[in-house]
């Protein structure tokens, strides 16, 4: 509960190497004459190129299938495609190779899925789309992944890590949460099940039982409202602390190993922390694979400064069929992007959400 992960197995692996990458080149189809829904310096966009690449979009995000049309939203993914065209089309031939090989193994995780996973085919059959439609996806993100990543230097990381430890640090916490709401698993409404004060008086009476010595697998049961912890006695173990919501990943970094704390609030109600473990190794000290989410993060930077700095520049003419009759109401509250669930570690990202 305190970080979205509802995704299947294929598409939370697929989008560790995607992340927040919105947009691939698909081959065009022979047949009907294309028109161009966009042009750029040096290129242009045809409907069928950008069509097919909305097919597989919603495939990997089923949750905007019903706000696709909506005219705003439509054109930012469009500008976001012609970006990530650019960009992809500037792997060096070493990125392309180890592009090629990530995706080898990508497919055959998509391919598995498919056999598994009878929503997923669902889709991807109501979508008419072909192995060669999700190769193509993956091997253009791919590409773009690679070579952002490149343009990371070692200083860079180091800048990086030393500024923002909080987030790399790797923890074992127990909590217990006390929430203010629910939401329906059927409609997705949310509802106030007690009200602030209510819920911090909770808190507080199981912050004093545990402290008395009372025993955190029983007392979890009891009074936790998160239910990816509450079975196993609060306990999320070895985690990286940048995974969690502000308030809380913040009490995990600086709150005393093996004490209490007050109940800290967030956006899901009160938590009752214990840190059990926490490590914060130097640098030189890291493991490849927490540098490698050290360098996904300088790549984000970086590919948030080409979407404001350089973009811009690309005089894109954007050339979709005005939909004037759609309401931009109709897009989900709070959202201005495609969200992702995925952390940065081997992929940029345009704009990263704070993951719950």
């Amino acid at each position: 509960m305190l970080h979205s992960s509802r995704k299947s197995a294929w598409r939370k692996g697929a989008l560790l190497i995607v992340a927040v990458v919105l947009v691939l080149t698909m081959a065009a189809c022979g047949g009907a004459k294309e028109t161009e829904v966009a042009t750029y310096k040096g290129g242009n966009v045809t409907d069928k190129e950008f069509n097919k690449y909305l097919d597989v979009f919603t495939v990997m995000q089923p949750a905007y299938a019903q706000v696709i049309e909506i005219p705003q939203f439509k054109e930012q993914l469009l500008q976001q495609y012609i970006s990530y065209k650019i960009l992809s089309g500037q792997a060096s031939k070493e990125d392309v190779k180890k592009a090629e090989t990530e995706v080898k193994e990508q497919m055959k995780q998509y391919k598995t899925a498919l056999s598994q996973d009878a929503e997923l085919k669902a889709a991807v059959d109501a979508k008419k789309l072909k192995d060669k439609d999700m190769e193509n996806y993956l091997l253009m993100t791919s590409k773009l992944v690679a070579h952002m990543n490149a343009q990371v230097t070692e200083e860079e990381m180091k800048a990086e890590y030393e500024k923002n430890g909080v987030n790399y640090a790797t923890v074992s916490v127990r909590h217990i949460l006390v929430s203010t709401k629910t939401t329906d698993p059927t409609t997705q409404e949310e509802k106030e099940i007690r009200t602030d004060a209510e819920a911090l008086a909770r808190a507080k009476e199981v912050k004093d039982k545990l402290a008395a010595g009372g025993d955190w697998a029983a007392l979890a049961k009891e009074y936790s409202d998160d239910p990816g912890s509450k079975d196993a006695g609060g306990l999320y173990a070895d985690k990286k602390n940048g995974q969690w919501v502000e308030e809380f990943k913040q009490a995990a970094y600086k709150q005393e190993i093996g004490v209490i704390g007050e109940p800290v609030k967030t956006d899901f109600g009160y938590h009752v922390i214990l840190v059990e473990k926490r490590d914060t190794p130097a640098f030189d000290k890291l493991t490849e694979t927490d540098k490698e989410a050290v360098r996904g993060t300088v790549a984000s930077e970086k590919m948030n400064k080409y979407m404001t700095d350089e973009l811009p520049k690309q005089e894109i003419v954007i050339k979709l069929p005005k939909a004037s009759d759609t309401p931009a109401s109709d897009a989900p509250a709070g959202e201005e992007t495609p969200a992702t669930d995925a952390p940065a570690t081997d992929a940029p990202a345009t704009e990263a959400p704070a993951t719950k």
